[in-house]
């Protein structure tokens, strides 16, 4: 390895971590998303819904044309244009006045989203050196991304609080700022990508097929996806029911800011452990997380229903958030690791691109259920019939995975490992 290329790597690497910690999502936004467009753009919160729903179709739908595009521009230069359009997205949020532009601005979103998080950790995969230890750098690279992300998002959302209070727009300019930052960090990666011969159109598309093939073939890749899927949906669905239990409660706005920030730290804590946490349950460790995440929403909706004492209530309540996110901070970075394991770079942006697919498809899904239970009953009633549904799912899921991930590398058929 020449020694350009050696100093190109560790420049990616070290840059990794503190470019993820402030792209991986949008900050100083979320905390005051539902006020701001309520409020400030008088839109409803069935139309904020609304727009939610067509955000998952619009990421369904743009994963194959964006996992092409990726293909031919280069992860670098994806990542660069993703983070444009999150800078585009923040300005249109700003300047949204009706449904029609907040849809369309949630397709900018989808766009900026869709590429990044494919190119974002396949620009990383490049980076690495090929050694036995990949999986474990990539690990610590991406859970000390996520980790500084969270605790950045929780001090960020206490302080959009006070400042939206003095005014709205004050924390959609700190996003905004923070958008460019991304863009200009993004600039600073070099171009790892792996140079292959120039295809023509027939061949890129034949190749393509092939990649597809293995991947709807292979039975770790789509347990993987089914797990990805369903535990993503409802760490989703449960970050909106958070908010709407609290509210149920009788929890000040105040207090739910803070128990916001405290479930980001909870994240963190999660995405730094998560090596450890892998290295104890090893191939238990994704169903260990499901059954933390039923577990918490189980409790949680438990002891709403009961007319015990209100702090006693709260503490219990706030502890299975603790738990939930958590245990998010830990998936977030075991399930990209994981579908990274035993794949030809030529097949990651595929790999990634049909999991958000998956995860957005059963993203929605879990959505429309929640909300179907939300108009049938309270919230608490809510999360324990969603919780019966997860525990009756993950028993179902855990099975199917059983004899399909989380084998020894020398255990599983030849064909679970791509190289065309």
């Amino acid at each position: 390895m020449e020694e350009q290329e050696i100093q190109e790597r560790k420049q990616n690497m070290k840059l990794y971590s503190i470019y993820r910690a402030i792209s991986l999502d949008l900050i100083f936004y979320y905390a005051i998303e539902v006020l701001f467009l309520t409020q400030a753009k008088n839109i409803s919160v069935a139309d904020i819904v609304l727009s939610q729903s067509f955000y998952a179709i619009f990421m369904i739908a743009l994963q194959i044309p964006v996992s092409i595009i990726i293909d031919k521009i280069g992860t670098r230069d994806a990542t660069i244009l993703g983070n444009f359009f999150n800078f585009i997205y923040v300005i249109l949020i700003i300047f949204c006045n009706g449904l029609g532009r907040l849809i369309f601005a949630r397709f900018i979103s989808a766009l900026c989203f869709s590429m990044k998080n494919i190119s974002d950790t396949t620009l990383i995969h490049y980076s690495i050196p090929e050694t036995k230890k990949e999986g474990e750098i990539f690990s610590k690279l991406e859970g000390r991304g996520f980790k500084n992300y969270y605790i950045l998002d929780a001090i960020t959302s206490i302080i959009a609080g006070f400042l939206y209070v003095i005014n709205p727009y004050i924390p959609m300019i700190g996003s905004l700022i923070f958008t460019l930052l991304s863009i200009m960090l993004s600039f600073k990666f070099y171009d790892l990508e792996p140079k292959y011969e120039t295809k023509d159109t027939k061949k890129y598309f034949l190749d393509l097929a092939s990649g597809v093939k293995f991947i709807t073939k292979s039975q770790r890749l789509r347990s993987l996806f089914l797990y990805s899927g369903i535990a993503w949906g409802v760490f989703c669905l449960v970050t909106t029911y958070r908010t709407s239990l609290l509210i149920d409660i009788g929890t000040s706005e105040q207090f739910i800011t803070v128990v916001a920030a405290i479930c980001a730290v909870a994240s963190s804590i999660g995405s730094k452990i998560q090596l450890q946490f892998h290295n104890h349950f090893r191939n238990k460790s994704l169903s260990t997380i499901l059954y933390i995440l039923t577990g918490s929403i189980w409790i949680a909706g438990i002891v709403a229903v009961f007319n015990i004492n209100y702090e006693i209530v709260l503490f219990t309540i706030v502890i299975c958030f603790i738990l939930m996110h958590i245990a998010k901070g830990i998936h977030g970075v075991l399930i990209t690791r994981y579908l990274g394991n035993f794949a030809d770079d030529k097949i990651l942006t595929q790999i990634y691109a049909v999991n958000e697919i998956s995860r957005n498809i059963f993203r929605a899904i879990i959505g429309f259920i929640g909300a179907y239970l939300l108009n049938l009953t309270n919230t608490s009633h809510s999360m324990i019939l969603v919780g019966i549904i997860l525990f009756i799912t993950v028993l179902g899921l855990t099975s199917y995975m059983k004899t399909r991930v989380g084998l020894k590398p020398e255990e599983y058929d030849k064909n679970e490992i791509y190289n065309l």
